[in-house]
């Protein structure tokens, strides 16, 4: 990845814990999602995205319901990485049409400014 990844700390709360685990599980495959937990209705994430993407995940704060089916996000981005010592996507053998969590990135309102997901083809980041 030519561009610096960036690492966001994601803290969101659901409806209810068997929500929490399912938004869990349906963004598992994320390429930006090194980690991800729940505790009842909270769910936790840490992601690595690059910097061009840091409004992706500011927008999932903004509309926590329509992005990641929460109720509430509260996004914070750490200014070192401890560990691991070079933050890395986890990305797909071979890239995908859609994204793992189902999302067409080119049938997105937000893929002009988007650099798409880097588990497509539509990805236009450079690896």
């Amino acid at each position: 990845m030519s561009e610096p990844l960036v690492c966001a700390l994601l803290e969101g709360k659901a409806k209810t814990a068997k929500h929490a685990q399912g938004a869990a599980r349906h963004f598992s495959a994320c390429p930006y999602v090194y980690f991800m937990a729940t505790k009842g209705a909270e769910l936790y994430a840490t992601l690595f995205l690059p910097s061009r993407q840091r409004w992706w995940i500011r927008y999932v704060e903004k509309d926590p319901k329509g992005t990641f089916g929460l109720e509430s996000a509260h996004v914070a981005f750490a200014s070192h990485t401890q560990y691991p010592d070079r933050p890395m996507m986890h990305l797909p053998q071979v890239r995908l049409d859609v994204a793992p969590c189902g999302a067409d990135c080119r049938t997105c309102g937000a893929y002009k400014k988007c650099l798409g997901c880097p588990a497509t083809h539509s990805y236009k980041g450079g690896t």
